[in-house]
């Protein structure tokens, strides 16, 4: 067998290629009110098209665990390849289709494709590095992904402007990919089988740890939090009195920079204790959803946003890094896959919690005086946590070299 180290060119290759998740979204929300206005005379549109949107996003969440242990018994690699073929025909597909139905099956499809790009690609990044260079590229993988839902939402409103099917010609570009991915990307084999199993008491390996289980509860919550402020920062600054939809889309782009901040933040702290990472970022957090709720300004509200996504930036590459630091080889793609999962689910939940508490608390203003005292307790518990003692706590995020067989 042949000792090959992973290089910048398989890094950047599948850092491009989990960009298909956000720019599964991004392309189709600009171009949303055109789509229901195109099919006003199907009952109920107004419903079915934002389905149509978040469909793709229920598919990761229900089929990544699948597509984890498929990629474990075939191949990462192969999985890439076939998913990347499959969310390109599934993505173009709606150019052509004149049926609102139609349109939400091709869109399930997509979701199905993207379960495999996203959990085969990153179990790839976490099998060709450890580390400090895994944190490296998992913190620019999720930095990067904001940038490139910033640049897909202004490029579908400009594609939209002329025809609100044209943002969806983008996704075939992304069969670019299958060439670059069958040329560049290998299949790493197993390495060292016996380093940091994770054992029952039988002696067979598991992975539904009770460490693992609290990684997938904090990505849970990571995730959720995640898209508090890019979702419904509009709808904060709208309640401010700022309406304008250029406006809010440019103070939406300028926050989301915070995400790339608060990653390249992670990178450079990566071998600092979990405990103490996830700390800042809660507090980070607290702090910008304090200052959404306190500061009526719009200079303030972007402010407010960009420190929040600086936690943001910390917390999910790190929850990630430290969740796939000490598992087995041969179970890295289902867990990446049960991750991949609870991210998508916090997804889900987070618009849904966040109507909840703002019908509760009088307005999406207020909601960010609740959300802002919940990151506010979160850190105080991991600040508690680390200084009582709590082992877990204390391990640092990443370790080890990178050197990866491959067959």
């Amino acid at each position: 067998m042949q000792q090959i180290t992973a290089g910048t060119r398989q890094a950047l290759l599948l850092i491009a290629v989990a960009w298909l998740a956000p720019i599964g979204s991004t392309l189709f929300a600009p171009v949303l009110p055109h789509m229901i206005t195109h099919f006003s005379t199907v009952p109920h549109a107004e419903l079915l098209a934002p389905i149509a949107l978040v469909t793709p996003a229920l598919f990761v969440a229900l089929l990544a665990p699948m597509a984890g242990i498929l990629a474990d018994k075939v191949g990462r690699r192969r999985v890439l390849l076939v998913a990347l073929a499959v969310y390109a025909c599934a993505g173009v597909a709606p150019y052509w289709i004149d049926d609102l139905y139609g349109i939400i099956l091709s869109r399930s499809i997509v979701g199905i494709a993207e379960a495999g790009v996203m959990t085969a690609s990153t179990a790839l990044i976490c099998d060709y590095f450890i580390g400090e260079r895994r944190a490296h590229w998992l913190s620019m993988q999720f930095g990067s992904a904001s940038l490139v839902a910033t640049v897909c939402f202004v490029l579908a409103g400009i594609l939209g402007a002329y025809d609100w099917r044209a943002p969806f010609l983008v996704y075939g570009a992304t069969a670019l990919f299958i060439p670059l991915v069958f040329i560049i990307i290998f299949e790493p084999a197993a390495v060292a089988p016996e380093k940091h199993r994770l054992v029952r008491e039988d002696g067979a390996p598991r992975l539904l740890t009770r460490r693992f289980i609290g990684c997938l509860a904090l990505t849970l919550l990571c995730g959720a939090l995640f898209y508090v402020t890019p979702v419904h920062i509009s709808l904060v600054l709208s309640e401010r009195g700022f309406t304008d939809a250029r406006t809010l889309g440019l103070a939406s782009a300028v926050g989301s920079f915070g995400v790339v901040a608060g990653a390249a933040a992670f990178r450079m702290q990566s071998k600092r204790s979990i405990g103490a990472l996830l700390t800042v970022a809660m507090a980070a957090q607290a702090l910008g959803y304090a200052i959404l709720y306190l500061q009526p300004t719009l200079a303030y509200g972007v402010a407010g946003m960009f420190i929040n996504n600086i936690g943001c930036g910390i917390s999910l590459p790190l929850v990630l890094a430290f969740t796939m630091s000490r598992l087995p080889d041969d179970y890295r793609g289902r867990a990446s896959g049960i991750w991949t999962s609870m991210f998508f689910i916090g997804q889900f939940v987070c618009p849904l919690g966040v109507r909840a508490v703002a019908a509760a608390s009088g307005g999406m203003v207020s909601a960010m005086a609740v959300f802002g005292g919940i990151t506010l307790l979160a850190a105080l518990l991991f600040l508690a946590g680390s200084v009582f003692g709590r082992r877990s706590l204390a391990e640092p995020a990443t370790s080890g070299r990178d050197i990866v067989p491959v067959h």
